[in-house]
């Protein structure tokens, strides 16, 4: 079988451990780098490391491209030592576009990206060299909502975080498919489910800890959702609209706009997952091996 060449993007938030996690154990890909936003680089490596991943870690943007960093924690980061490997390799010390690029061009057009934050790697990728635009085949965004947001009532945190990357990336001609906080709700997990999953993996009840206000809660992971969107891509749903990043406002500034009613008259420039499967979630999450 032909893996897929794939670079995935982070912040590594508490449950982006688990969906990158997810992709090292799915046959479908081959990793060719781990790409940081935000200041989670170490962390990154030693996830890497004890994954047994053979790809290098490269640290990018610490900020947003043209806003404020923001203070605001969503998601949880998850601070584990995972075993304490914490060896940097040679190959870690370039920069996200750069490589990127270089993997774009290597890849001959059939390369994938997964982001699982904000997307200002991507974006700077893009204004640094707009001629990777053909050589990517397909961006897997988990950011925006097509309804209701988590950091402000319209607005999901990654694309709040840098709205102006998001835009630029919608905007690109890029293939990109979006994944949106609503789209993965039905893969909130209860007690029984969970219970399935802790025997094989405490990664998982570590990262559910962080998030659980109380035991009887459904517990909703939301970039390890969208992950087995991407790994299951096949066979979810998704359809094509035109969808506008808001970047001006206050009341809903990184609000993703989906036009499911056509009312701008525009020609559909991304593809919007409109359903996920919790039982999908359920067997790749059964499906990490590593205790990490």
């Amino acid at each position: 079988m032909t893996k897929i060449p794939l670079i995935i993007d982070t912040d590594l938030t508490a449950d982006d451990v688990v969906a990158i996690a997810m992709a090292a154990n799915c046959e479908k890909f081959d990793i060719r780098a781990i790409t940081c936003y935000g200041e989670w680089f170490m962390e990154t490596v030693q996830l890497r490391n004890s994954l047994g991943l053979d790809c290098p870690v490269c640290w990018g943007a610490m900020k947003p491209l043209f806003r404020q960093e923001s203070d605001v924690d969503i998601y949880g980061t998850l601070q584990p030592d995972f075993d304490g490997n914490t060896r940097i390799n040679p190959k870690d010390e370039e920069y996200p576009w750069d490589k990127i690029y270089a993997e774009s061009v290597k890849a001959e057009g059939s390369l994938e990206i997964l982001t699982l934050g904000p997307v200002t790697n991507i974006a700077q990728t893009i204004l640094r060299y707009p001629q990777i635009k053909p050589l990517i085949n397909h961006i897997f965004c988990f950011a925006g909502s097509g309804y209701s947001g988590n950091v402000a009532p319209y607005s999901e945190y990654n694309a709040w975080a840098d709205p102006d990357a998001l835009k630029i990336l919608f905007d690109s001609g890029i293939a990109v498919t979006m994944c949106g906080l609503d789209s993965v709700e039905p893969c909130a997990l209860g007690r029984e489910e969970l219970a399935e999953i802790y025997p094989i993996n405490d990664t998982v009840k570590t990262v559910v800890d962080m998030y659980r206000k109380s035991a009887d809660d459904e517990i909703l992971l939301p970039a390890a959702a969208a992950a087995s969107c991407y790994i299951n891509y096949d066979v979810i749903s998704v359809k094509e609209f035109y969808v506008a990043v808001e970047t001006k406002g206050t009341l809903a500034l990184g609000q993703t706009v989906v036009d499911r009613l056509g009312k701008y008259k525009k020609v559909p420039n991304i593809k919007v997952v409109v359903s996920s499967s919790k039982n999908q979630f359920l067997n790749n999450l059964k499906r990490i091996t590593e205790q990490i």
